[in-house]
């Protein structure tokens, strides 16, 4: 996945909260980005969600949700993140580390989330918001209100239909709080997961993960 860089204000690396939100799961279990995450999850989503709804006066519930899936979804938040070239900052661990790109690409988007959740905490919902309208204004400008737009998992099951194959059972379970949801997809003898805090949303990722893998 290669784009060109997403230059920002280099003080957001200075945040104290910042290096947990490149902290994966696999390096500590108790000391990781998780809950930023899914802070940061929550604060995108109304943003995006905002800017949608103040620009396609026009268009009914179910088409802005159309879009904002469109946005923010794993192979989007990954590419972004990967725009920032701050990768290197991220830690693993070292099998992890060994994962192929595809399977690293919900680690690469939720670190994204972790950053957002992070500058939320520490300077506020407006200086957040400003950082995500600016990380999508490339995105943001590619919309119109006649795009042709599906969600992940319609473009999957349209994809495995040509192939002759059944789509995928999503198994999802939430944790013991009901705020935020996994998803587990085994799928051609691999294993798919993606965390949201709406059901619905961490199904769609997992089925972004298995469109990325089928389309390497």
């Amino acid at each position: 996945m290669s784009a060109s860089s997403i230059e920002v204000d280099k003080s957001y690396l200075e945040l104290p909260l910042m290096k947990q939100a490149f902290i994966h799961k696999s390096v500590s279990s108790a000391q990781n980005n998780e809950r930023l995450e899914f802070l940061g999850d929550a604060v995108l989503e109304i943003v995006v969600s905002e800017y949608l709804f103040n620009r396609f006066d026009k268009l009914d519930e179910g088409r802005l949700t159309q879009m904002r899936a469109s946005l923010v979804n794993t192979q989007s938040l990954s590419k972004i993140f990967l725009q920032l070239d701050c990768r290197d900052l991220l830690q693993t661990s070292i099998g992890t580390k060994k994962l192929d790109e595809t399977h690293k690409y919900s680690i690469y988007a939720g670190a994204l989330e972790a950053c957002i959740g992070a500058i939320f905490v520490e300077l506020g919902f407006e200086e957040s918001k400003s950082f995500i309208l600016y990380l999508f204004q490339d995105s943001f400008s590619l919309l119109n209100e006649s795009i042709e737009l599906k969600d992940a998992k319609s473009r999957l099951q349209e994809a495995l239909q040509a192939l002759g194959v059944q789509p995928p059972n999503y198994l999802v379970a939430s944790n013991k709080e009901g705020n935020n949801f996994n998803c587990n997809v085994t799928f051609d003898g691999k294993t798919f997961s993606a965390s949201a805090s709406i059901k619905k949303e961490s199904e769609q990722r997992v089925a972004e993960l298995i469109l990325l893998e089928l389309n390497q």
